[in-house]
């Protein structure tokens, strides 16, 4: 069977065309993308200070629905937990670079070697305000 020649020649010259066609069109959408994303960012944070000064979780206009929800996430703090498992004497969890293999952690959690409560002063805890804004199905009657 005969091998095609290709020219890497004619190869760079379609692809530069290409680029040189792509290339401004990418950087024009680009720039608009980011200066509509600076927008919405805006009115999204704008939005939750309003609905949450209101006591508003939810607010429906025309056919759009917005869901202000405040959520509570937990996260240790490395140092406190690595102390306190040490202290606990609990073998496999604490890693010599001094990090809690969380997996490890969980599994010695879920098996009963580790006390989940006695880690609560080893945690933070931070809300996290979600915005979901939906457009409402009209129904047809």
């Amino acid at each position: 069977m005969a091998r095609k020649q290709i020219s890497l020649v004619e190869d760079v010259g379609t692809l530069e065309e290409k680029l040189s066609r792509l290339l401004p069109v990418y950087e024009a959408n680009k720039s608009k993308m980011d200066s509509y994303k600076k927008l919405v960012d805006k009115d999204n944070k704008e939005i939750k200070s309003i609905m949450l000064e209101a006591g508003l979780r939810e607010f429906v206009v025309d056919d759009i629905k917005a869901s202000c929800l405040v959520s509570k996430r937990e996260d240790f703090i490395e140092e406190a937990l690595i102390a306190k498992l040490k202290e606990m004497k609990v073998p496999g969890i604490v890693k010599k670079k001094e990090y809690v293999d969380m997996d490890a952690l969980e599994n010695a959690i879920y098996n009963g070697k580790v006390d989940a409560a006695a880690l609560a002063d080893c945690q933070t805890k931070k809300e996290v305000v979600t915005l979901k804004v939906t457009k409402l199905k009209r129904k047809e009657g």
